[in-house]
Parts: structure tokens; C-alpha cells; sequence
């Protein structure tokens, strides 16, 4: 009996060591530069799917500068990650910082991809370790995951394009074709997915050629079954399609279906304004989707409005209060999550314009986009 026992006690500790061994650190980042000083928090975070439709921000590894003007960072990671490598000497000025209103604060957030692996930040100084992944005086190798993130930067670089208000086609442009030139590479697939979500975004060659190009992804099989459910969503939600069904309620708390509405406005443009009554963004907008139901006649134009709001009486207060001139819906607990689920999206505002024939023609970024749109169709 005691030696059962022992034998017991043995394999849980030797199943411990295993746990233990195998959440062992297998990433490092080292850096060194002048102008970094002793203190600086170092961090990395990540903002990987939480589930199907949620990101949730983590920290996988944090420490401080122990040795003015270099670092080294590492922690344990079980696929390649897209991460954010943070920087900042808040905490060493401590007082200072406020005292001089900020001015000394140097906060820094650059992106990176993290694996299994041992990078290096390649920069003189510490004042060019900005938020910008790459530049000509600053680049983190390590990793075939962060070669590839540094060569879509790179083809990025050469084509003039910003980090921030970017040119939006050729920016696409560089994104096609890295796709195509590194199909198995997790940051073309994180790509792909990115293009996948937000229902009606793509038309149905767009996806056809994401699924005939990505095959498979052997660094990171996770990944790449996310966007094999993606791909399979997006067919459904492919630009020109019909509008995919949502159970929904009208005002007085009958039950209707989204399809249902749709098809009783064929013969004219539809534009679908999905909205909550929280939602800040929504209803900043609602103005402007007013100037344009008041300047397009309504046997060319119509408006609906489909809240996911989940308490009735918010709904019907900002209903009351924004006085939406249009037909007015509320999605079900199950439109809800069917809506997020089948068009890929996160929340709203989310806006589809429909043609007359009833196929979703457009989906605009925002009410401006909107706007575009009528006056290219009129």
C-alpha cells in the first residue's frame, strides 16, 4: 500500500515537472541602445480572439531595465501571436512626470510578431524605438513570423504608405499581394481574417481567392482553422448577396424577420442602419442619415433602423428622443448574436445599403461614406 502510494506521489510530481517544463520561457527579446535608462517598464501584450467575435488585451510578459541601455524581456507563448512591444518610463519618473506635466514621459508601442524564438531590436538609440514595426533606423528580427511581418512592412515602406490615414487602395493592394507571396505565413492568414470579418466587405471572388490561396498554415493550425470558419461565414455575407435573416421585433413587440422587411422595400435603394442606444458613434450619425432621407425622394430612397439594444425601454427612450423619421426594429437576444456571429462584426454602428433588386450592394464605413455612395448611385 505504501508503495502504490509512493508510486502516486511520484507520477503527480513527475506530471507537475511536466506542466512546469512545458510553460517554461521560449521567447526572449533583447535590445540594446544608448539613451535607455535603468527602470524603463518593458511589456508585451497581445490581443489574440478570446472567442469568435471578442479580442481580449493580455499581458505575456512585463519586466524593468536593470542595466541602462539594454534589456531582455522573455516569457512563453503556445503560437505565433501578433503582440505589442510597450515602453515607458512613467513609473521611474514617478512624481517628476506630473510635476512637468508630462513633458519627460517617453511611451512607446511597436508591433511585433511573437513566437517560439530569440529576437533582437536593432536601433542606436533608444529614441528611435518609436511606434512605427520598421523603420530605416530601427528593426526587430527574430522569427519567421516577424520576417514576414517585416516584409509586408517593407513592400508598406516602398509604396508610401502611412501608418496612420493610410491610402486605402494601395494599401489593399500590398495586402493582396503579400497574401498571395506568403500564403502560409500567420500574418497572411491574420490578414485574411481581418478582410473576412465585417459582413458584405468582400465579394464572392475575393473569397473565393483567399480559400484557393491560403491552404494551410503549419506554424500555426489555430489560426488557420479561425479562418477556415471565417471563410465559410463570409460566403454567405459576399458582397451582392441577399441580406442574411435576423429575428427581430418592431416597437409594439411583434415578432418580424429581417429578410421579411427587406423585401417590402424592392423598387428602391435601402439603407440598414444597425445601432444601440449606447452606442455614442450611432447616434452622433443619426443627423446625417436624416440630411440624406430628406434629400433623396422616397420612391428612390429609404432608411430602416435595427437597434441591439438588449433593455426595451433604453431602445424606445433614444427612439423617442432622436425621433427617427424611418421604420424602426430591435433584433432579438438571438438576432443579436446571430448578427455578430453571420456578419463578422464586433458591434456597431454597422450600416448595408441595398439595392433595388434587394442584394446587398454596399457596406459604408461611416455616415459620410454613406453619402459617397447615394451620390455616385443618383
Amino acid at each position: 500500500m505504501n508503495r502504490l502510494f509512493s508510486k502516486v506521489i511520484l507520477l503527480s510530481l513527475l506530471a507537475c515537472c511536466v506542466e512546469a517544463y512545458a510553460q517554461q520561457d521560449n521567447f526572449c527579446v533583447r535590445g540594446k541602445m544608448s539613451g535607455l535608462k535603468k527602470g524603463v517598464t518593458i511589456s508585451i501584450l497581445t490581443s489574440e480572439p478570446k472567442d469568435k467575435n471578442a479580442y481580449e488585451e493580455a499581458e505575456i510578459a512585463t519586466t524593468t531595465v536593470k542595466k541602462a541601455g539594454e534589456f531582455l524581456i522573455s516569457g512563453y507563448v503556445d503560437h505565433p501571436q501578433k503582440v505589442t512591444l510597450i515602453t515607458n518610463n512613467l513609473e521611474m519618473l514617478g512624481d517628476k512626470a506630473e510635476k512637468n506635466n508630462y513633458k519627460q514621459v517617453h511611451w512607446t508601442y511597436t508591433t511585433m510578431w511573437l513566437e517560439p524564438a530569440e529576437y533582437v531590436i536593432k536601433t542606436p538609440k533608444y529614441s528611435l524605438l518609436t511606434d512605427a514595426p520598421l523603420t530605416k533606423d530601427c528593426v526587430i528580427e527574430g522569427g519567421q513570423a516577424q520576417k514576414d511581418f517585416n516584409d509586408l512592412n517593407r513592400a508598406r515602406m516602398e509604396q508610401g504608405i502611412a501608418d496612420y490615414n493610410p491610402d486605402v487602395e494601395a494599401l489593399a493592394k500590398v495586402e493582396w499581394d503579400f497574401i498571395t507571396s506568403h500564403p502560409t505565413s500567420p500574418v497572411a492568414i491574420n490578414i485574411a481574417c481581418e478582410k473576412l470579418t465585417n459582413g458584405y466587405n468582400l465579394t464572392a471572388e475575393q473569397i473565393d481567392l483567399l480559400g484557393k490561396t491560403i491552404t494551410g498554415c503549419p506554424s500555426d493550425t489555430t489560426r488557420y482553422a479561425d479562418f477556415v470558419r471565417r471563410l465559410e461565414a463570409a460566403r454567405l455575407t459576399a458582397n451582392g448577396n441577399p441580406i442574411v435573416d435576423l429575428d427581430m421585433v418592431t416597437p409594439s413587440g411583434e415578432r418580424c424577420q429581417l429578410a421579411d422587411v427587406v423585401k417590402n422595400y424592392e423598387g428602391k435603394y435601402l439603407l440598414v442602419d444597425f445601432w444601440a442606444s449606447w452606442c455614442g458613434i450611432c447616434r452622433a450619425g443619426t443627423p446625417k442619415i436624416k440630411e440624406y432621407y430628406n434629400t433623396y425622394p422616397r420612391e428612390w430612397f429609404e432608411v430602416i433602423s435595427v437597434s441591439s439594444d438588449e433593455k426595451s425601454d433604453a431602445w424606445h427612450t433614444a427612439m423617442e428622443k432622436d425621433q427617427m423619421p424611418w421604420a424602426q426594429y430591435c433584433l432579438t437576444p438571438q438576432g443579436i448574436k446571430d448578427l455578430m456571429a453571420k456578419y463578422q462584426i464586433i458591434g456597431v454602428p454597422y450600416y448595408l445599403l441595398i439595392s433595388p433588386d434587394g442584394k446587398v450592394i454596399a457596406n459604408p464605413s461611416g455616415v459620410d461614406d454613406i453619402g459617397t455612395y447615394l451620390e455616385k448611385l443618383r
